[in-house]
């Protein structure tokens, strides 16, 4: 019998696309962590902590609209408020009563929305790397890491390029990251694994409708959320200002902020094995986790 905390693929339709996700854990509780992971990346990013989390929690890491396996939007919606419809249509359509919500950078966005807008469904939130304000260097080192090639003729020249961006993650650490945001062509080379809208600096998204608006400032998603968080920081980030970190703090009352040493804007890459004992212990912490 197959071991209950193996990962497996599954797929749902949700808001008019297909989304894939990637679950382990006891699939009969209906709590989930759910992970989100950021901007131009998939939910392979998450794969060592998934590991890490499952003997003791059902966990789902999603690919977001317009990566990895999960659908490309026709029209290139990929608002934030669309995002969190679709994540309303998923977690309705798993089944799960409540969630545990750890984001990324956008993942991290979303899941103060949807916290914001679902209070009685979030049970617990964990934010790395995610603050409404952002530092113009960290946006300026995405772009570079995106724009370094179209394509790679095979994964260790796609490690050689990541690897400036990646200084404070092992030589395997950053081969599963290029991995995480890579596919295989039928020729052998190694393109993008998502909308190629997101290597775009000119590409603007579209108007967002009335309905839409009330996403468009964090600060005021921020105020709204009501359950235990946790914000994660790398030690070395460029994305975000010490006091940018402060600030989010003291606008969730009762959160709490945790500092991931050796580690830049992407900590699941750079320390999984931290980031995981971080979000068990947090989780651990709240004595009405639901399972």
């Amino acid at each position: 019998m197959a071991s209950p905390n193996k990962p497996h693929d599954e797929f749902i339709e949700a808001n008019g696309l297909t989304f894939h996700y990637r679950e382990s854990g006891d699939p009969r509780t209906k709590h989930a962590i759910v992970m989100l992971h950021g901007y131009a990346e998939t939910s392979e990013t998450w794969t060592e902590c998934t590991l890490d989390l499952a003997r003791e929690f059902r966990v789902i890491a999603l690919d977001l609209r317009g990566h990895g396996r999960s659908d490309r939007a026709p029209d290139q919606d990929y608002t934030r408020a669309t995002q969190v419809e679709d994540l309303e249509a998923i977690i309705d359509g798993i089944g799960l009563r409540s969630v545990t919500l750890v984001g990324h950078a956008m993942g991290g966005a979303n899941a103060i929305c949807y916290a914001a807008e679902h209070p009685d469904v979030v049970t617990a939130l964990v934010l790395i790397e995610t603050a409404p304000e952002v530092l113009r260097s960290g946006v300026e080192t995405l772009r570079r890491l995106l724009s370094t090639a179209e394509s790679f003729q095979s994964v260790d020249e796609a490690v050689d390029a990541f690897r400036t961006y990646f200084p404070y993650a092992t030589t395997d650490q950053v081969e599963r990251r290029a991995l995480a945001a890579l596919h295989q062509n039928e020729d052998g080379t190694y393109v993008w694994d998502f909308d190629p809208i997101f290597r775009d600096p000119t590409a603007r998204p579209p108007e967002p409708d009335p309905g839409q608006r009330r996403l468009s400032d964090l600060w005021d998603c921020v105020d709204r959320v009501q359950c235990p968080t946790m914000i994660v920081r790398g030690s070395e980030t460029d994305m975000l200002t010490p006091e940018a970190i402060q600030r989010l703090h003291r606008r969730i009352p009762g959160s709490r902020v945790s500092l991931i040493e050796d580690a830049g804007h992407w900590v699941p890459t750079d320390q999984p094995a931290a980031l995981s004992l971080n979000v068990r212990e947090f989780l651990q912490s709240l004595a009405n986790l639901p399972v």
